[in-house]
């Protein structure tokens, strides 16, 4: 791993404009794992439960009303895109996701017949449906693939105030959740897998090492490599988490199926999942000065 990624940073490092990923690159970790997290991510979204349960039962109408009340442009450019538009057809190429268009394939994927297709393409997905999915938890999900996932993060992360977008951040957490019904009929389902998540100019917080640490935004990793180190190419101290799991309980959403930039090849932790550091650290410097450490860590969701 060390080895390819010392060289995977060399290449990088001589392209002009690489990418930044950033969905993959920025978190708050908080030291532990807080007793609150028991209660679910409804006690974080500052409205009552009820206010919740009725916002989920009036469905993609609510969390229209939520943007339009405090989506950003960008956001609101993302759920136009995502209920009203078809895949591929925005011609915008965002710097988030390193200069990408949605919904495109780059470097020798293979499409996947999504091109052109509505909304229903994706509710009518074989996963979706095996998951049970519902219009609203595609939606959400779809929406955290875009640039709007910074306007649900950030709440979360800072915690002052009511989450401007209660119902979503709720449609996005069962998602998640139902969605590992397809990781449990996988090939793969007991077998141990690895998936990385990387940080730029993030310092653990103190005790880290000793407790862990509890990210209470939704956890964006990739089963890619070249994806985590994409995240941060003007970063001079780079962190790689790599989560190790041993079956898909200990798993996030492969959201490749649904996300708006497929190529991230993105598996999705809910709010409040915590990483358990097993003890195994890894460090290297490259020749082009870049420190580069790899963690491993233990999801718990």
């Amino acid at each position: 791993v060390l080895a390819f990624a010392s060289a995977e940073l060399e290449r990088l490092k001589s392209r002009d404009g690489a990418p930044g990923f950033a969905k993959f690159a920025d978190a708050r970790l908080v030291t532990g794992r807080p007793l609150e997290a028991a209660l679910g991510i409804n006690r974080y979204l500052g409205v009552g439960d009820k206010s919740i349960w009725l916002g989920m039962g009036r469905g993609l109408d609510a969390i229209r009303d939520e943007f339009a009340a405090s989506g950003t442009e960008d956001d609101l450019v993302c759920l136009e895109y995502v209920l009203e538009g078809t895949a591929g057809c925005h011609p915008r190429e965002w710097q988030h996701s390193g200069g990408k268009q949605m919904d495109a394939f780059y470097e020798g994927r293979e499409e996947d017949g999504r091109r052109g297709r509505p909304l229903s393409y994706f509710v009518e997905h074989p996963q979706a449906r095996e998951a049970a999915l519902l219009p609203e938890h595609v939606v959400a999900l779809r929406l955290y693939t875009t640039a709007a996932f910074k306007s649900i993060n950030d709440p979360l992360r800072n915690r002052s105030g009511a989450h401007p977008f209660p119902v979503t951040v709720a449609f996005i957490n069962d998602g998640i959740k139902r969605l590992r019904a397809v990781g449990a009929g996988a090939a793969d389902a007991s077998e141990r897998r690895d998936f990385w998540r990387g940080l730029r100019n993030v310092a653990l917080p103190d005790g880290f090492h000793q407790t862990g640490g509890t990210e209470y935004a939704p956890l964006s990793t990739s089963s890619d490599l070249e994806v985590a180190l994409h995240y941060s190419d003007a970063a001079q101290e780079r962190l790689l988490f790599k989560l190790t799991t041993a079956s898909f309980l200990e798993r996030g959403a492969s959201l490749q199926f649904l996300s708006a930039f497929p190529g991230e090849v993105e598996y999705l932790y809910p709010p409040l999942t915590f990483l358990d550091p097993t003890g195994k650290v890894e460090t290297i410097t490259t020749t082009c000065g870049v420190k580069f450490s790899v963690i491993e860590v233990q999801p718990r969701i």
